[in-house]
């Protein structure tokens, strides 16, 4: 089994399937899938990093390396603070009373130190560290800018970023009925929160990208946590404290599993082509053999995708067996 070199960045705090997200891929960590080089927080609010912490630490892994955004002011309300703030504040974690690293930073050491194109990025928020990694400099780590460290470490980047008007009707309809406006008229949560850093990671970035678009995660899971994981479960406690259980839309788990999981019967690719966002924040698809970039689409019956990822989330961590909660 080939395991990959990952990367994620993500904004945990807005939504809670970011926790459900780094619950997948700490469990597919435990398979051998993947391993996690590092983890970056890309919005100010400070119980951001914590959070990562602590969900990692209750999944055996203390030692992974943070890193947050180092911008003032961006997605710091009470409504971004529903449960990153409780468990950064009740669980062990090392970001109590200090933050991380800068996550450019982190990036390029790593970036720095990993054999060529051996590494994949995954982005499960909204732009700004990734644009922030393209736009750096030669520094100690590396001589090389951004875009050329990046072209000659990675492989690949995913992201749950853009809305697509994929080949199924029933998924364009239950997007458009969500959003209400055309999938072309959409601004998703990811690009329309920092649309230049968007714009820039989609015609800088110089490795192929996928995209998992707001029609894709539209099922839901996270629901069974209560009564199948302790109460002590961060991720029970981010869903309990975000939307009371009901379970949530499945955007970033959905993204991470299908990064790190090699021909997962649960996804199908888009013929390759072109994604740009225009200065409004809205997706712009060019079918395009030449490109580098396609979207991602379901393979199997919502419930199915549903069902499997829930077992999924509710697998204990390796080596810990659950009691139901």
């Amino acid at each position: 089994m080939h395991r990959k070199n990952i990367i994620l960045d993500t904004d945990i705090g807005p939504d809670c399937d970011d926790a459900a997200a780094l619950a997948v891929l700490n469990l597919l960590a435990d398979r051998g899938q993947c391993r996690i080089l590092g983890i970056s927080h890309c919005t100010s609010n400070p119980y951001g990093a914590g959070t990562i912490d602590a969900i990692n630490r209750y999944y055996g892994r203390p030692d992974i390396t943070i890193s947050t955004y180092g911008g003032k002011g961006f997605l710091t309300e009470e409504i971004c603070m529903r449960y990153n703030r409780y468990i950064a504040t009740h669980y062990p974690n090392r970001y109590q009373s200090c933050q991380p690293e800068a996550a450019v930073g982190m990036y390029r050491r790593i970036l720095a130190a990993q054999e060529e194109k051996s590494v994949e990025f995954i982005g499960i928020g909204p732009m700004n560290n990734l644009s922030g990694l393209l736009n750096s400099e030669p520094d100690r780590y590396s001589d090389l800018d951004g875009i050329s460290l990046v072209r000659r470490k990675v492989s690949k980047l995913t992201m749950m970023a853009g809305a697509f008007r994929c080949s199924s009707e029933e998924a364009v309809e239950r997007a458009e009925r969500l959003a209400r406006k055309r999938i072309e008229d959409m601004a998703e949560y990811n690009v329309d929160c920092d649309v230049p850093a968007a714009r820039n990671v989609a015609a800088n970035w110089p490795t192929p990208k996928a995209y998992l678009g707001f029609e894709a995660g539209l099922i839901l899971t996270g629901g069974s946590f209560c009564g199948c994981v302790p109460a002590t479960h961060p991720v029970r406690v981010a869903y309990e404290l975000h939307n009371s259980a009901q379970g949530r839309f499945s955007w970033d788990p959905l993204t991470v599993e299908y990064a790190v999981v090699e021909g997962c019967p649960h996804f199908r690719e888009s013929a390759r082509g072109i994604v740009r966002f225009d200065e409004k924040g809205r997706t712009r698809w060019m079918p395009d053999e030449r490109g580098q970039d396609c979207f991602v689409e379901l393979a199997q019956e919502d419930g199915k995708v549903a069902a499997d990822l829930d077992a999924l989330l509710i697998s204990p961590p390796c080596g810990m067996a659950y009691a139901a909660g």
